[in-house]
């Protein structure tokens, strides 16, 4: 009885419609600082080619059932990089994402390319992602009470699905808004049978923020970044809002609110010439949904500016060996 009952379980969780199993993209307390990865469009927009790091340990200590080992913290590693291509009015990027919580796997590699168009008071881009999303399932996460049951899955099921997005980027010097749409082609995954599917969830961002002086050596800036489900609708959508204070553009502090989940703090500092070298620390607190969620979850960011290349003439070395 309980054989047939896990295994009636797992069928569910497997073949279950997007409701049960939509696309679950990973959220990240410091998304000011990763507009790369929510909008193909901003590649570039910083004016600056920058290499950057982030991992994020989501509910840190949550337990899958019957495991116990902890395993089930979701975990999510993002690596950016994208430059400016003033050349031909451009920018491009590329990011890969490797994802995990209990037996779910994400991993994405995209490349985007943005072209950017000067306006009168600031910079308005549009911008495309291709790449190749991989979802699998881990089945060594399930205990099962009969080990070596046959009609239970074993090992690791992956499936690599094309996979676009596209999006709209407008920038000044003081403020900034983007809105863009992921999973425009809506993969479908199938794990059992063809007959069950597991459609990605298309998700459309807002980012917006605003830099303001209000010293000499201190800017402070709002932000929000509003994540909609094209198939949850707003119930399965979330909110973000922070509060960010910057001190003589180099050491950097906030305070966050996600609605339906928790309060964010954030520091950060910026080191080396031209600041190029950022690190920063989320700590997040829940506040909603305590008894499903562990307390903390835990984000940190790892950045670094290349040098923009000396485009200046080398000057002429004057020798006299030679005439001139």
């Amino acid at each position: 009885m309980i054989r047939t009952l896990y295994v009636y379980a797992l069928f569910l969780l497997t073949v279950a419609g997007p409701t049960a199993f939509a696309q679950q993209d990973p959220q990240f307390s410091l998304y000011m600082y990763n507009p790369l990865y929510y909008n193909p469009a901003a590649a570039g927009s910083e004016g600056v080619t920058r290499i950057q790091l982030t991992h994020r340990t989501q509910y840190l200590g949550y337990q899958t059932i019957g495991n116990g080992d902890e395993s089930a913290a979701q975990s999510t590693q993002l690596l950016s990089f994208n430059m400016p291509l003033a050349k031909i009015n451009s920018g491009i990027g590329i990011y890969a994402l490797n994802d995990k919580y209990g037996p779910s796997i994400n991993q994405a590699v995209q490349i985007s390319y943005a072209y950017r168009l000067a306006l009168k008071n600031g910079t308005l881009a549009i911008g495309v992602q291709a790449g190749m999303f991989n979802k699998g399932y881990d089945y060594g996460q399930f205990r099962p009470s009969d080990p070596g049951d046959p009609l239970i899955p074993g090992g690791r099921i992956n499936q690599f699905k094309p996979d676009i997005g596209a999006g709209v980027y407008y920038n000044t010097v003081d403020y900034w808004i983007g809105v863009s749409m992921t999973h425009l082609n809506k993969a479908k995954y199938s794990y059992v049978t063809d007959r069950s599917s597991d459609p990605s969830d298309s998700k459309a961002y807002l980012t917006a923020g605003y830099r303001l002086g209000i010293g000499y050596n201190i800017d402070v800036q709002p932000s929000v970044l509003v994540q909609y489900s094209t198939v949850q609708g707003f119930p399965g959508s979330t909110v973000a809002v922070n509060l960010l204070g910057t001190y003589d553009n180099r050491i950097w502090a906030g305070l966050g609110y996600r609605f339906k989940d928790a309060a964010m703090a954030t520091i950060g500092i910026n080191l080396l010439r031209d600041n190029a070298l950022r690190i920063g620390y989320s700590l997040d607190v829940i506040t909603d949904g305590a008894k499903a969620k562990s307390a903390t979850s835990h984000e940190i960011i790892l950045g670094y500016a290349l040098p923009a290349p000396d485009v200046r003439k080398k000057p002429i070395i004057r020798t006299p060996r030679f005439r001139y």
